[in-house]
């Protein structure tokens, strides 16, 4: 049975529910403006705690950045040994020295001559900063606020100890002055302002900068027992004068959540702001829905029949759009499977030859790594000749393949590579990458660098929770770049298949980077 308004309404049934429909119209405008100026409001109260709470995560986030030096530190030590840790602490704090906050930074290898990268020949900071490391030395970390009036810093200190007793104390200073700047680039159509400060109301950063050093509670009606909270809302909240636009403001308080400060941060939201939106709810409630019921009685109708047949061809786009997906994994597959073909062809002759001329020579010479050479040899072209069925395996599988290959390589040139693997979690090793992913990293290169003795190639195998980076310094041939580069198109093929679009490949800074994202 077809709906018609001629069926349902008629006579004085119509007339009846017409007077209902009225009243009842007439009565939710009167509820409904009430509970929409109610709603408004609080609305209005958890946008913007949202927004403080958005504001407090990106501060403390991009102020958090700052302490990340720990990690890079521990890093360059454990990489390093006796002879290269000065150099390699200097490049350290040359690449930090590079970030235009970073004024002063510093390093000493136990008792010996602080070593200073950035200070700008100022004896009198160099002092002060030798004062700090000895007041400091027995500390495994600090950071502090050091004030004067010329500079106004916050002084960032880390103390680490190697495994076999070296102790190493990297310093550097971040200028809050110029934080103000940085912090100006940040979320700048943010209806609201932020400022930091320690627990003695000394501002940190402010959006006006010359109220950078100036005393909180003194500027505001903020005061020391303000800076403790409640556990279940960790924040105070309150209405007052803003020290910086003049006019009231809501403002929210909580502490700042940076690993060894004891600072907190206000975020502040123009009071106006609110009330106009709960007014301009008041004025056009009535308007609204009495256009909404007029609208709703003229297309209720219609909306039944464009409901129907827009559902009906929605039902046809996404069939069409689901072949169409179908078809393209399927392209996408059936062209890695060919790169694929292609790599291997490639790969076998070249390594075979080599590998046996590189046996042959070990028979003589070396009979039990000649046997361990065949094992492994016999082992990867297992692994070579087996493909998965969905080209992909765990990290585990990838890592044993492509240690066996490092053993073939490193038997044929035992000085010219360097290999390194690092696995920050065993647990990571159950995700799964492309087939063949590591020794396309490894091969390409070995095949695009010169390696020597005096010079070696130093090839890094990093495995993180998201990625695998393989990292090579270059000493690059002269015909680097002009293959066919069928490694890096299969990789890209495989990844596009499990829709993943973060693999990369590329020189920086003297090495080839190669990323590859982890699936699963």
């Amino acid at each position: 049975m077809k709906f018609t308004l001629k069926n349902t309404f008629s006579g004085r049934n119509f007339f009846i529910l017409g007077i209902i429909f009225v009243f009842l119209t007439l009565l939710s405008i009167y509820i409904l403006s009430g509970l929409m100026t109610q709603v408004t409001e609080k609305s209005n109260a958890e946008s913007s705690q949202r927004s403080f709470v958005k504001k407090q995560e990106v501060i403390a986030q991009e102020l958090s950045r700052f302490l990340e030096t720990k990690n890079e530190l521990k890093r360059i030590v454990d990489i390093s040994n006796a002879k290269n840790l000065s150099d390699n602490l200097k490049v350290l704090s040359n690449i930090h020295a590079n970030d235009s906050l970073v004024k002063n930074n510093w390093f000493q290898i136990d008792n010996q001559k602080i070593e200073f990268t950035v200070s700008k020949n100022n004896s009198q900071l160099e002092n002060s900063i030798k004062e700090f490391v000895a007041k400091n030395r027995d500390l495994n970390q600090s950071n502090t606020i050091v004030e004067d009036p010329e500079n106004f810093f916050w002084r960032i200190y880390y103390k680490y100890t190697t495994a076999n007793g070296t102790v190493i104390r990297y310093g550097y200073d971040i200028d809050l002055k110029s934080l103000q700047t940085y912090f100006s680039t940040i979320d700048q159509k943010a209806p609201n302002y932020a400022f930091v400060f320690d627990k003695k109301g000394t501002i940190i950063y402010h959006p006006e900068v010359k109220l950078l050093k100036k005393n909180i509670f003194k500027l505001t009606n903020i005061a020391p027992q303000d800076t403790t909270f409640t556990k279940r809302e960790g924040f105070s909240k309150r209405i007052a004068p803003s020290e910086y636009l003049f006019l009231d403001i809501v403002r929210y308080t909580k502490r700042l959540n940076v690993k060894g400060t004891h600072w907190y941060i206000a975020v502040n939201f123009p009071r106006e702001i609110s009330n106009e939106d709960v007014n301009a709810v008041k004025q056009y409630a009535y308007l609204i829905y009495i256009i909404t019921t007029a609208i709703l009685i003229v297309f209720f109708y219609l909306f039944t029949i464009f409901t129907r047949r827009t559902f009906q061809e929605k039902e046809i786009l996404a069939q069409e759009k689901n072949k169409l997906l179908l078809e393209n994994e399927m392209i996408n597959k059936e062209k890695a499977l060919i790169q694929l073909q292609h790599l291997k062809e490639q790969i076998n002759p070249h390594f075979l030859f080599n590998s046996l001329n590189s046996l042959y020579m070990l028979i003589d010479s070396n009979t039990s790594v000649a046997r361990k050479f065949t094992l492994n040899l016999s082992k990867i072209y297992r692994y070579l000749i087996n493909p998965p069925v969905n080209n992909i395996v765990t990290v585990q599988e990838e890592l044993l393949f492509i240690e066996k290959y490092i053993f073939l390589q490193q038997t044929r040139f035992t000085e010219e590579f360097v290999f390194t693997i690092n696995i920050e979690e065993e647990s990571f090793l159950a995700k799964k990458v492309p087939y063949l992913a590591f020794q396309i990293a490894v091969e390409n290169a070995i095949k695009h660098n010169i390696a020597s003795e005096e010079t070696p190639l130093k090839i890094t195998i990093n495995i993180n929770e998201n990625v695998v980076i393989i990292t090579n310094n270059l000493n690059e041939k002269q015909n680097f770049g002009k293959e066919s580069k069928f490694g890096h198109k299969y990789l890209e093929s495989i990844y596009k298949y499990y829709s993943k679009d973060n693999f990369k490949a590329y020189k920086k800074d003297g090495d080839f980077t190669c990323i590859l994202p982890l699936i699963g």
